[in-house]
């Protein structure tokens, strides 16, 4: 069984929470939330840091590995044994062309922000060296693989499968700080919020990232909209696998005491925001509302989230964003944005 929830080897404690994981600043209970994904037992106490506004759990459950199976996304099988074959010349010729910027690239990518623009904005190239942590079965990693790219390598405490696939893809079974080596690219989708140690953790990834290299964040906010409109029923408060839901200042608290600074930030959140958390408001699980809410929702509830989404990445504030940071004595960087904190 494989997951993404990973964390440093003895750097937390699952006793009750004192002081924010994040910045050891003072906490305080909010609410009480229930896991609605599954529909699985249990009440658990959520609270709020003071000072950087993280949300946490404020104790980590014992039997949390309980809480994860094969259902979830993270631990979905690749049920096409081709994905990890080598690329055709087309495949990798397409994807060289993606790399590249310009309205043309736009149009190919056929989406406002896709996968390509990690790679792009960033400059990471088929050949560099590129870490996932947290990469759960694997399936990102897979398909970069299939489009061309050959120097991978993917870490999660919970691997259990083969370490070397094929030439330029490999998978190892341990946490970041246990990882050695750097990595033009380090990235982290959707695996901070998971780890009970964020802070120990950010700090492990910050020194596998190489010099000039970039260090990649997607996360899910707790200074977003969603959450503050829905609450408990907020789709991607997840308890309790989320443990930690940093803000957009936790994670600029994080990089300076790192001596990271975050060169961009874009806003990658959709209508799963609005449409999970409709159906969780409705009393369901998320797999009885079905995959897109189409079970739960009107088509007309499901144009409004779309709308409504596409609003609120435009004014920065989506229930999460993938997060650029890189060294403070890297230089200034070409495409770096200044980063508004609300």
């Amino acid at each position: 069984m494989l997951r993404s929830a990973l964390s440093p080897n003895g750097l937390a404690s699952r006793g009750v929470l004192r002081s924010c994981r994040v910045c050891s600043g003072p906490v305080a209970e909010v609410f009480r939330a229930r896991e609605r994904m599954f529909g699985l037992a249990g009440d658990f106490a959520y609270v709020e840091c003071g000072a950087c506004g993280a949300l946490q759990i404020k104790q980590i459950p014992g039997e949390l590995d309980d809480y994860y199976g094969d259902a979830y996304y993270t631990n979905e099988a690749v049920n096409r044994p081709t994905i990890i074959r080598g690329s055709s010349w087309i495949r990798r010729f397409y994807s060289r062309l993606r790399l590249r910027r310009g309205a043309l690239v736009r149009a190919l990518s056929g989406r406002r922000y896709s996968r390509f623009d990690w790679f792009r904005l960033t400059s990471t190239s088929l050949g560099d060296s590129i870490l996932d942590v947290g990469c759960g079965s694997g399936r990102l990693l897979r398909r970069m693989h299939r489009s061309g790219f050959r120097n991978l390598t993917g870490i999660d405490v919970r691997w259990e499968g083969e370490t070397d696939l094929v030439p330029g893809l490999r998978f190892e079974g341990h946490s970041p700080d246990a990882h050695c080596g750097t990595y033009q690219l380090v990235m982290a989708h959707h695996s901070l919020e998971h780890m009970e140690d964020p802070a120990g953790a950010f700090a492990a990834m910050s020194r596998l990232v190489a010099p000039g290299g970039t260090l990649l964040i997607r996360v899910p906010l707790a200074d977003s909209w969603a959450r503050r409109h829905y609450g408990t029923d907020w789709v991607q408060l997840d308890a309790p696998r989320h443990l930690t839901l940093p803000t957009r200042r936790s994670l600029d608290l994080l990089a300076r005491r790192n001596g990271m600074r975050i060169v961009h930030v874009e806003d990658d959140s959709g209508p799963f925001q609005i449409w999970g958390s409709e159906v969780y408001r409705k009393g369901r699980t998320l797999l009885e509302g079905g995959r897109g809410g189409r079970r739960c929702l009107s088509m007309g509830a499901r144009l409004s989230a779309r709308w409504r989404a596409r609003r609120l990445s435009q004014q920065r504030l989506g229930d999460q964003a993938c997060f650029y940071l890189r060294r403070i004595d890297s230089g200034p960087a070409s495409r770096s944005s200044s980063v508004d904190f609300r």
